[in-house]
């Protein structure tokens, strides 16, 4: 998925106009943060991509613009098996150097380069930048979602943990604490740690519970565990929520099938 879309993005950005002020503004810095929020909600769902790319064309700001589509080019770079679009982070470089040329010294920018460099395997370059920025504020939201990235493409689950739990403290508002925590359920589930994803997704549902996102989540944990009642009953609200919410649509025929087949058995075997 991702070098494909990258190959649709990339004509997508010469057509658009770009904000030609070098200076940085409030305004851009507004755009830039309700761009990257948008971005954090990405699921593969392309339209998250346009609107975050048009709130950064909205910033009157060309640094941030620039930061803005590099940040976005990194998120369209992830494959379906978690590795990342070489050329995708290229053409991510290649904006994010436009920012750094116009304003080199702000942290929520230069923090797309550890993820450049984290996501394209180049770890010690990433240490270098990460270091770096940790002495500028090591509390920012941003950089801490970074060193989440970095400890968990080197395979260190507990310095992983440890990283997303700092990033939902110090996060801005109650979105970015909720999106971290379902973050991590996410991280749990796919290593198969079923007790800890469900325990992180109710604590996030509790404060959402009109996410359907979390409650298929909980469902899947569920079914993982080959907790079948559990797992249709959370399947159902997701469902009730959106009827249509394609994940929730899979899994409730698989549950269908599932309850269907241990019937036929217990009729067979009564």
């Amino acid at each position: 998925m991702g070098e494909q879309l990258i190959e649709k993005i990339l004509p997508a950005l010469e057509k658009m106009d770009w904000p030609q002020n070098p200076e940085v503004t409030e305004q851009g810095r507004q755009a830039y943060t309700v761009g990257l929020e948008r971005l954090d909600e990405y699921d593969g769902d392309t339209k998250l991509l346009s609107a975050a790319l048009r709130t950064f064309q909205s910033g009157n700001s060309r640094p941030y613009a620039c930061a803005g589509v590099a940040y976005t080019l990194v998120v369209a770079s992830r494959e379906g098996d978690g590795r990342y679009s070489a050329r995708g982070l290229a053409e991510a470089m290649k904006w994010l150097e436009q920012a750094q040329e116009a304003a080199p010294d702000i942290l929520e920018i230069n923090v797309i380069e550890a993820l450049v460099y984290t996501y394209g395997g180049r770890y010690d370059d990433a240490r270098l930048v990460l270091d770096y920025l940790d002495e500028m504020d090591p509390g920012n939201f941003q950089l801490l979602k970074a060193e989440v990235a970095y400890w968990q493409h080197q395979g260190e689950a507990e310095e992983t943990v440890s990283w997303f739990n700092k990033a939902a403290e110090a996060a801005d508002n109650v979105p970015q604490r909720l999106r971290m925590r379902a973050k991590l359920g996410d991280y749990y589930l796919e290593h198969n740690m079923f007790d800890e994803a469900l325990a992180v997704y109710k604590e996030a549902v509790h404060f959402d519970n009109k996410n359907v996102a979390l409650w298929h989540k909980i469902s899947a944990a569920y079914w993982q565990q080959e907790n079948i009642e559990e797992a249709d009953m959370a399947n159902q609200y997701a469902l009730r929520l959106q009827a249509d919410y394609a994940p929730a649509v899979k899994l409730h025929e698989a549950i269908k099938k599932k309850k269907s087949e241990g019937s036929r058995f217990g009729r067979l075997f009564g």
